[in-house]
């Protein structure tokens, strides 16, 4: 652990500004030049210091999840704040999702795309609780999701009953390919106006769950 002469409101910064610096590294370069060694190299810190703020590379990537998953998470809620409907509520996240992920490609890439432990993988090791932390900010987006979902349905009692849960797990999941594809290029490659494509695709996405 760091030295005892630091209180923890100086280990508490010096732990933000490595994980600052893990981001700035993934945003620019991508996951793959994110390393303990490079990131040493980058906050001036020998690779001894460094491991007394992060154990090890699996507890700074939960730290990355839990920012970055509180970054969307924040960003999917400011977009509902002036809304009048249910309906609105709900495209608006739809929409401040596919923002966040087709404008932060390496971040988007990071939390959705790369083979990762789960929360299950660190029941019983000393990072479960911060793995617990992160798990729980990520659920605030789907939950976030279900219950403007639950708010619309009540509106259309013409609609056939369907499980909330089910629905926001539906689209993200559709909402996540088209990212993916945009984010990698293929939409490009394969569409004429892969804009087009993109917020065709989202619309059908809403209406699969609005009718």
């Amino acid at each position: 652990m760091p030295k005892a002469t630091r209180s923890i409101g100086e280990i508490d910064a010096v732990r933000e500004k490595i994980l600052d610096c893990a981001l700035k590294i993934l945003v620019k370069n991508g996951y793959e030049s994110l390393s303990m060694a490079k990131l040493g190299a980058k906050m001036n810190m020998t690779a001894a210091n460094l491991y007394n703020y992060y154990i090890n590379k699996d507890e700074l990537l939960i730290a990355i999840h839990k920012k970055t998953y509180a970054m969307l998470y924040e960003k999917i809620r400011s977009s509902v704040k002036t809304t009048d409907t249910p309906l609105q509520r709900f495209r608006n996240i739809v929409n401040a999702f596919v923002e966040f992920g087709t404008q932060n490609i390496n971040i988007y890439d990071v939390m959705f795309n790369r083979p990762v432990k789960q929360h299950s993988d660190y029941i019983g090791t000393p990072l479960e609780k911060i793995s617990g932390d992160e798990f729980r900010n990520s659920l605030k987006v789907l939950t976030f999701a279900v219950k403007a979902i639950r708010e619309y349905r009540k509106t259309r009692p013409d609609l056939k009953p369907s499980d909330p849960e089910f629905l926001a797990i539906q689209s993200i999941s559709a909402l996540h390919g088209v990212i993916s594809l945009h984010n990698s290029g293929v939409l490009y490659q394969v569409a004429e106006d892969p804009e087009v494509v993109l917020k065709n695709i989202v619309d059908n996405i809403i209406r699969s769950v609005t009718g």
